[in-house]
């Protein structure tokens, strides 16, 4: 039981060097639940397969046995006991799962009742073999399946439990076997050891031993590979919702260098960067006359099409807002072309959604507008939220910019608005993006809603696109 707690407790330890950041509450226990339900269902799983293993040997035993006789049902109706025991468990484990000591006393049971068989033999019958006979054919193998069977629990602690009651087990049967009258152990000099090997009264401490010896390594290695097995559940666990939380924000080339580090996204921090607002124009309106699966529909394709074009120009998708998006670019690391790359997307953004359009029209749908706003500038970057619900994001007064020049480009008719801060810093990159920049109508000082200053802006004419 303490295993499972420990493991139960490293297991949200794991996962919460992710979860604070993925924001969602009840990740590690969820995902404890469901490995000890797995847990649970491996043990089931080995409790029947052992009672259907075991009835079929005793059928057929009871079909070919040449013990015959009176007592020869005794024979055949002993080793259902292990069949009746396994299917205990197995009921145990159905009808009360949270009962997590039960295994343990079962192992008892288990182990209790197999030395019982191999010391009482069949007290029916006059012509059985000592004791003796059992310890040096191997008996102790029977034991050894019940290694196998703790395996199924992936529970490194009841597996070495179970060499434990295997331990004291056979000692009890080679405790007996050593009690037996005419159970000799030594060989007087000069006698053939084969021949004594042969006697059914003798009993060869050295293979006691070694017995022993095997067993401790059977447990040991049994233990230790469970052990490594919950580890790389555990590391699994952790990789792979560390992945799935960084596929949200970034595209999955970025995703694999930034998986290999051990803080993704660095410490929080205040940085350059270049941040894209967009906005589906129009849409809460024409929402209210469709219907909910249309819309969720309408918006899930938009923000897939959106997003691949951000994904393609290495940025970040910060966050969907419902019809809109924000996506940022030199984040977690700057690039040698943030603006030019946020610029360029911003164009792309434009041309994918006429292409879209293209296809709309010719399934009589209504044609997609959107409004694009740039701003470069320093952000903050870091998890934000509660610990309940927390998220990796961008804030500050550049992304505020952004979302105003976004919502200016409605004001002036425009598709694209971008500030001059940005443009200045796509000619500084010195890359191609920055022949985008002649296609920008210089639109001069402009008043953005919560800033005293005004602030100079670039604009993009509606070309292929209708500006609302």
């Amino acid at each position: 039981m303490a295993g499972e707690q420990d493991f139960a407790a490293r297991l949200r330890r794991f996962v919460a060097g992710v979860a604070p950041r993925t924001a969602e509450a009840g990740v590690a226990e969820r995902m404890l639940t469901s490995f000890l339900d797995t847990e649970r269902t491996g043990l089931m799983l080995a409790c029947a397969v052992r009672a259907a293993i075991v009835i079929a040997l005793v059928l057929v035993f009871a079909a070919t046995s040449p013990y015959v006789g009176d007592g020869s049902w005794f024979l055949v109706l002993m080793p259902l006991g292990i069949a009746v025991i396994g299917i205990a468990q197995f009921e145990q484990e159905r009808r009360w799962p949270r009962a997590t000591w039960a295994k343990y006393a079962f192992m008892v049971v288990d182990c209790a009742y197999l030395a019982f068989i191999l010391i009482a033999r069949n007290w029916f019958a006059s012509d059985l073999p000592p004791v003796t006979l059992a310890v040096k054919e191997g008996a102790l193998l029977f034991f050894v399946a019940y290694l196998v069977h703790g395996a199924f629990s992936y529970s490194p602690r009841f597996i070495l439990w179970t060499g434990l009651c295997i331990t004291v087990a056979w000692g009890a049967v080679v405790a007996t076997a050593a009690a037996q009258a005419g159970t000799f152990f030594s060989i007087a000099p000069g006698a053939d050891v084969w021949v004594a090997y042969g006697d059914p009264n003798y009993l060869p401490v050295i293979k006691v031993v070694y017995d022993y010896v095997v067993l401790a390594f059977l447990t040991g290695g049994l233990a230790v590979a469970v052990w490594r097995s919950r580890q790389l559940v555990l590391a699994a666990v952790t990789s792979e919702r560390a992945r799935a939380n960084l596929a949200r924000y970034f595209s999955p080339r970025v995703v694999d260098e930034l998986s290999e580090r051990e803080q993704p996204f660095g410490e929080v921090r205040r940085q350059p960067a270049a941040v894209l607002f967009a906005d589906i124009r129009g849409f809460t309106t024409r929402c209210e006359t469709m219907a909910p699966e249309e819309a969720i529909s309408f918006l899930r394709e938009f923000h897939g099409r959106m997003e691949d074009v951000i994904f393609k120009h290495g940025g970040t998708l910060d966050k969907i807002l419902g019809d809109g998006l924000l996506a940022v670019f030199g984040v977690p690391d700057r690039g040698n072309g943030d603006a030019g790359d946020a610029l360029a997307c911003g164009f792309a953004m434009l041309e994918a959604v006429k292409r879209w359009n293209v296809e709309r029209a010719a399934h009589g749908a209504f044609e997609v507008q959107i409004g694009v706003g740039l701003h470069y500038g320093h952000v903050m970057l870091g998890d934000l939220g509660s610990e309940r619900s927390m998220t990796f994001t961008v804030v500050g007064d550049t992304v505020n910019v952004a979302s105003r020049l976004q919502a200016l480009s409605k004001e002036i008719g425009s598709v694209l608005v971008a500030s001059e801060t940005l443009v200045k810093t796509v000619r500084d990159e010195m890359r191609k993006e920055q022949a985008l920049i002649d296609e920008l109508r210089f639109v001069g000082p402009k008043h953005l809603r919560g800033r005293e200053n005004q602030t100079v802006v670039y604009a993009l004419e509606a070309t292929g696109l209708r500006a609302a």
